[in-house]
């Protein structure tokens, strides 16, 4: 319960107590307070050296941080309630404070350009694809803040349409989002399917599979990819060479799952929304509230990449002026 909270999502507690289960058989017979911050650090070098040997690779830094992200929670707890003590009662530091994480990994603004962005939004699709992509691509929001929408999250009071986040991985991406005009239209319509098919629910998923439930993440991720790969969009080649009509081997980007169909994810549609934006001259400030950011700083280092005919378009109104 400390975990939900402090707001953290469902996913995120399953990580955590994958990470602290490890660390319990590691640490068994020993009090969690009479660990030192040195012994922690060897811990995590066996932890790294295991997964080295499991998966015959390096963890990547996020994996990494989520190790130390969990240890932190879980001494974070400890100390909170006045359960962080050694083998003689007495109360201990909290070791955790001198574990340094690595910096997270930058990854490239993957947002779609104009040329791709209009194939994706045209590409042929049922009504619940073609409204997953768009609401995807006109909100930014997370795969997660999606799925969990519910009906009564939609506000279409005139001249107020929103949709409002109650749940996301921070404070801060809870949250509205104004509905834009271009994906009004695909809601409404969306909304007038549910009524028709009873599935109007006040607490019903505005994402829902044929049978009214709630689309897992996952499947919105293939969704997506599918799409983008009818719209011929980074579109990933067969790698499995594959004569069979319609029928290709396991890790090849063809299976039927189509899990991998395309480069094109659903935070990429995130990152065209915050980027097109920029790009039209939003500021910052309004675009990182819209994204759900605790802190400008994080859009600015990953959203803020200018299309060339914006940067030459903001350099020749400042010298006409």
């Amino acid at each position: 319960m400390y975990l939900v909270r402090r707001g953290r999502t469902h996913g995120t507690r399953v990580k955590y107590a994958h990470a602290l289960g490890l660390f319990a058989v590691w640490g068994a017979s020993r009090p969690p307070g009479s660990v030192k911050p040195d012994e922690i650090d060897r811990y995590l070098a066996l932890w790294r050296d295991r997964f080295l040997a499991r998966h015959d690779r390096e963890p990547s830094r996020a994996t990494y941080r989520g190790q130390i992200a969990a240890l932190r929670a879980f001494y974070g707890w400890l100390e909170l309630f006045d359960l962080l003590r050694d083998g003689e009662g007495v109360v201990a530091p909290n070791p955790m404070l001198r574990i340094v994480a690595p910096q997270p990994e930058q990854r490239a603004n993957d947002w779609l350009q104009p040329a791709e962005d209009e194939a994706l939004l045209k590409a042929d699709g049922t009504q619940r694809e073609c409204l997953t992509v768009w609401l995807l691509r006109w909100t930014g929001l997370r795969v997660g803040e999606a799925t969990g929408l519910r009906l009564r999250d939609i506000d279409l009071t005139p001249g107020r349409e929103s949709v409002i986040i109650r749940q996301s991985k921070t404070a801060a991406g809870r949250r509205s989002v104004a509905i834009v005009p271009e994906l009004l239209p695909r809601i409404e319509a969306c909304l007038e399917q549910l009524e028709r098919d009873g599935l109007n629910r006040p607490d019903g998923p505005l994402l829902a599979t044929r049978s009214g439930a709630p689309m897992r993440n996952s499947y919105v991720w293939r969704l997506v990819k599918r799409m983008a790969f009818r719209a011929g969009v980074r579109v990933l080649p067969c790698t499995c060479a594959s004569t069979r009509c319609r029928t290709h081997g396991p890790g090849c980007p063809r299976t039927k799952s189509g899990e991998n169909l395309s480069n094109v994810s659903p935070h990429t549609l995130r990152r065209t929304f915050g980027s097109d934006l920029l790009n039209r001259g939003l500021r910052l400030e309004v675009v990182s509230k819209l994204l759900g950011h605790a802190s400008t700083s994080i859009t600015e280092r990953a959203y803020a990449e200018l299309l060339d005919e914006t940067v030459r378009r903001e350099l020749f109104d400042v010298l006409a002026r």
